[in-house]
């Protein structure tokens, strides 16, 4: 197991695609984290500048991406496998495929950590700077570090789903349109236009447990945080099911 993972990280980090989705998910925190940060004439925030939630909200928001690039990420480590036809000699470098799906979930993890902690170290202080550039307030409390710890927990939980969709998939192309269409789009009308809905898909889940709700302009329209917790823990045992029991059956071309 310990050469399989090996294998895995170097595969995710000696590819251009994930260099790159990273270095464009970096970009994408700072946009984001610019744009959660009300300006000081603004009479209607979703968090105003003088609350104390303000940067757990601003912080939280730079996820949305890094989230997708996970979920994409997941996807592709598997799918490519077939895109370039390295699937055969893969499993019969290991005939167990379940062991291999297992490599390719803890090198997802691995990278969600390191991905959380970048996103974290580079949306908090832009964050800081534009809210006490602007007379707001900056509470680092109990809240914030919930958030955090979800962040990890959430993360994780995507790169994980990604790789089992890849594994359910196999084509690249349709399994990045269906990220891309799903998490962009649908979930995005669904959830902010129909909540009640909303609030069980996986990004509804997502919002409660990082407790976003106000910064998203949804209130208490979503889950509560232990409720959330169990349903992506649900979505995530689904899909790791799904994927174990599938993958070993199905023929390689």
């Amino acid at each position: 197991m310990k050469a399989l993972l090996q294998a895995e990280l170097l595969k995710v980090r000696s590819t251009r695609t994930p260099i790159g989705l990273f270095l464009a998910t970096i970009g994408f925190v700072v946009l984001t984290t610019v744009v959660s940060v009300p300006t000081a004439g603004n009479e209607s925030p979703p968090i105003p500048l003088d609350d104390p939630g303000l940067l757990t909200g601003a912080v939280g928001s730079s996820f949305g991406v890094p989230q997708v690039v996970m979920l994409l990420l997941g996807a592709m480590v598997f799918t490519q496998e077939f895109r370039y036809g390295t699937v055969t000699s893969t499993y019969l470098g290991e005939p167990r495929r379940t062991r291999i799906l297992v490599a390719k979930w803890l090198a997802l993890i691995i990278f969600s950590v390191i991905l959380t902690i970048v996103t974290v170290a580079v949306s908090l202080p832009v964050a800081t700077a534009l809210i006490n550039s602007r007379d707001g307030d900056v509470t680092m409390g109990t809240l914030f570090w919930e958030m955090v710890a979800a962040g990890f927990v959430v993360m994780a939980a995507f790169g994980v789903i990604g790789v089992a969709l890849g594994a359910l998939l196999r084509n690249q192309i349709v399994a990045v349109l269906i990220v891309l269409v799903w998490m962009l789009m649908v979930e995005q009308i669904v959830i902010h236009d129909y909540p009640t809905v909303g609030r069980w898909m996986p990004g509804g889940s997502t919002y409660a447990l990082m407790q976003q709700g106000p910064a998203n302009g949804l209130g208490d329209k979503l889950l509560s945080v232990p409720s959330a917790g169990i349903l992506l823990a649900a979505y995530v045992t689904l899909a790791v099911v799904l994927a174990l029991r599938l993958t070993p059956k199905r023929d390689v071309l």
